[in-house]
């Protein structure tokens, strides 16, 4: 057995596993996502060992599964601290050793972010300049950033990302936003798009279409100018309900053989230390991994069963794998019937569908499913009239 286990990194326990299912046990050990080095198993008889933070859960599932078990060799970090675990000042210089490793390195601990603005669309314009967390502070892109965050963040009208000590600050303002179009201001409705009008209601100023009639985009449908009676005009603010029904085809596909990226691979974990606002890596070296999917998780530091202040932040890459997918002909009409009710639900959701009409194109390497829509919704669009203000020379 080899004795060094690495990937236990607070220690180890040896363990001898005897009688009962133990087979079923290493299974359940491994399924509930417990490392396990040095594993044996031979004549009824396992042999591993593990973090002692994961040793009772081990022992849990042992006795589930009649299994005697029994501890051997102690090892690691755990057991030397835990000779010490009534002396506060060991805790503390602890924590002081973590906080100065991490201020040793010269890398991104932390990003501040000022603005009224969504940070989840500031962090993903910063990750794609690599601008993150773990990142080296000597090759931080911080005018790149700040072109994209110009470019990409609507209405900005300054920003400014730099670099202080381990902190990045990225502060962004945006100009006065355009007022809404005033309430009271004269406006007439026109066609959003071509359709044939099938009821309206309109219940401000004067519809110029029929019900049965067909309109363009852009036509007139409830005008704004309207006659008071007495041979004057009178602008107002048409506001109306106009049904029309259209029809759309659209098309799907379902190949019976397929490639496709599943995040199930290896997995990176990179640890920090979270204090309030400000995080500090725990590793040497840039955070990330090409072609993964990132997920993060975050638990109280405890010292000795003790909570404290900080917090320990997990973020784990899941490397993207290949995965060949080889459908029935059964389960590709399966799949293409999804395909098509996700697209009705994405795009169909405002309107109502009158009628579909379905037709089937069996293929050498998949189904076609071409599907004509009949819609129906409101296809009012308010538009502003233009008015000359200036006086009359």
């Amino acid at each position: 057995m080899n004795k060094k286990n690495k990937g236990l990194r607070l220690g180890s326990v040896s363990f001898t596993g005897l009688g009962g299912y133990t087979e079923k046990m290493l299974s359940e050990v491994l399924e509930n996502g417990i490392a396990v080095r040095n594993i044996v198993l031979s004549d009824g008889k396992l042999c591993g060992a593990v973090s002692p933070l994961d040793y009772y859960r081990v022992s849990d599932i042992a006795r589930k599964n009649g299994v005697r078990l029994r501890s051997g060799k102690r090892c690691g970090i755990y057991f030397v601290l835990s000779k010490y675990r009534n002396r506060a000042g060991l805790a503390i210089g602890f924590l002081l050793f973590l906080f100065l490793i991490s201020l040793w390195q010269t890398s991104v601990h932390a990003i501040k972010i000022d603005g009224d603005v969504s940070r989840s669309q500031i962090m993903r314009i910063l990750d794609e300049c690599n601008i993150r967390i773990g990142a080296p502070c000597d090759s931080l892109e911080l005018s790149k950033a700040e072109h994209r965050i110009m470019a990409e963040i609507e209405n900005c009208a300054w920003t400014d990302v730099s670099c202080e000590g381990f902190r990045v600050n990225v502060r962004v303002e945006t100009g006065i936003e355009k007022p809404d179009l005033e309430e009271n201001a004269p406006r007439n409705i026109v066609a959003a798009r071509p359709a044939v009008i099938v009821r309206q209601i309109a219940r401000k100023g004067a519809s110029v279409v029929e019900n049965g009639s067909g309109v363009n985009t852009g036509d007139l449908l409830v005008s704004g100018t309207v006659p008071d009676g007495r041979d004057h005009i009178l602008l107002v603010r048409a506001d109306a309900e106009i049904i029309g029904e259209w029809t759309e085809t659209k098309e799907f596909f379902v190949p019976y053989s397929e490639t496709i990226s599943v995040p199930n691979g290896e997995q990176k974990v990179f640890k920090y230390l979270v204090n309030g606002d400000d995080e500090y890596p725990l590793f040497f070296g840039k955070a990330g991994a090409e072609n993964s999917v990132y997920s993060e998780e975050t638990s109280v530091l405890k010292i000795f069963g003790q909570n404290t202040p900080f917090k320990i932040k997990s973020g784990v890459y899941t490397e993207y794998i290949p995965k060949e997918i080889l459908r029935s002909p059964d389960d590709a009409l399966a799949e293409i019937q999804k395909q098509r009710g996700d697209f009705e639900d994405n795009f169909y959701s405002d309107y109502e569908i009158v009628n579909a009409e379905e037709r089937f194109y069996p293929q050498d390497d998949g189904i076609r499913l071409v599907v004509d829509y009949t819609l129906r919704g409101d296809i009012a669009k308010p538009v502003i009239i233009e008015t000359d203000s200036q006086p009359d020379n």
